[in-house]
């Protein structure tokens, strides 16, 4: 079979999106034939030549980049005659249905969450908005669709998409790139918090510091290291001062990728208190490859339950979710790991376990696979 892969989001571009693309891609060229096309860029062969499947890039130009997509995708759909596409986000599923009476290959759409929902917070955001009468069709046309999450799947089916078409397909992890480092602790260790995320709103780093400073007035004082950048810095660093947590807090900044496993290996806990803001659809986390990220580190988790990260975090075996709205629930969730060794420990464990066997990327494509088989097949 030979599937082409259309991506809005593709390094060098970064993010949950981007990460699902590269690395399903990855997983799916061990099974099928798999070519990617992507946004172009100035120099695409410094980037290109080091993944394992070829990758077809639109023009480079700004405006262009995305214009682009509606002759590219139907030239190359019809020259190299791929047997399904697959959109890793649903704009692009517009060109599939457009041309799908003259080149009716089957298309399927992948939805992470705040991506598929309309609001007026920019000017993208309400492009979008007009184009919903198209983006219904062309989701109804599409053979299947494949949620990240149960959070997802039911936006899905709030679309009216047929459930028999749903299916729910969680993201994955590189196992073989976050793993667990050997750590020996000295006497009196202070454990560290580690935070990999944009320095957004829904992200509920205010709340993490929220439930530092109650966990200080306990005698509980673990450092916490915030990797990532963001419109919120500013109001985060503000907040570090006033409650009086300057000695504990650390804003790293912006981290390459490559350097991430290298973060999770010094750290103890995960904490992400990801929530929903009333009136926010763009501040959704559909699912939280970060979440995935640390447990294949072998760390603990804090997890704020909320949209799609129930599927990235098994309560009580990976880690706690807790109510991201309460910094007291969240500091009551840091403590019980810091002051149980062997709770951390086997939350870690387990973690590491669950990645391994089930949520690793290449089990991911195999998922991925199968369903697009069976639906082709139906």
């Amino acid at each position: 079979m030979k599937i082409l892969i259309v991506a809005l989001d593709f390094p060098p571009s970064t993010g949950g999106i981007s990460t699902y693309t590269k690395e399903t891609a990855a997983s799916l060229s061990k099974i099928v034939d798999v070519t990617v096309l992507a946004p172009g860029v100035s120099d695409p062969n410094n980037i290109d030549q080091n993944f394992p499947y070829p990758i077809k890039r639109t023009l480079a130009f700004p405006i262009l980049r995305y214009l682009s997509f509606f002759v590219f995708l139907p030239w190359l759909v019809g020259r190299y005659k791929f047997d399904a596409v697959l959109h890793t986000v649903w704009p692009t599923a517009l060109i599939s249905h457009l041309f799908y009476l003259f080149i009716p290959v089957p298309y399927f759409v992948s939805i992470h969450a705040s991506e598929i929902l309309d609001d007026q917070m920019s000017w993208k955001r309400r492009l979008k908005g007009f184009m919903r009468s198209w983006k219904i069709a062309a989701l109804h046309k599409a053979k299947g669709i494949f949620p990240v999450s149960r959070y997802s799947s039911n936006i899905a089916s709030s679309f009216g998409v047929n459930m028999d078409r749903i299916k729910v397909i969680p993201n994955g992890v590189n196992t073989e790139i976050f793993k667990p480092a050997i750590k020996n602790k000295p006497k009196g260790h202070t454990p560290t918090l580690l935070t990999v995320a944009r320095l957004d709103l829904h992200k509920g780093h205010d709340r993490v510091l929220e439930a530092l400073a109650l966990l200080k007035k306990e005698g509980v004082v673990p450092n916490y290291v915030i990797v990532g950048t963001g419109d919120e810095e500013a109001r985060l660093r503000k907040m570090v001062f006033e409650l009086g947590l300057e000695s504990q807090v650390s804003f790293v900044g912006y981290v390459p990728s490559t350097d991430l496993p290298a973060w999770y290996s010094k750290s103890d806990i995960f904490v992400m208190a990801s929530r929903e803001i009333k009136d926010r659809l763009d501040l959704i986390e559909g699912f939280g490859i970060s979440f995935l990220e640390a447990s294949a580190s072998g760390l603990p988790v804090v997890a704020g339950n909320s949209g799609g990260v129930s599927d990235a975090v098994m309560d009580n075996k990976t880690g706690f979710l807790v109510n991201p709205n309460d910094p007291s629930d969240i500091a009551r969730a840091i403590k019980k790991i810091i002051t149980n060794p062997a709770l951390a420990e086997d939350l870690g464990r387990s973690g590491r376990q669950w990645t391994e066997t089930e949520m690793n990327w290449d089990k991911v494509a195999i998922r991925l696979y199968g369903a697009i088989q069976i639906l082709m097949s139906s």
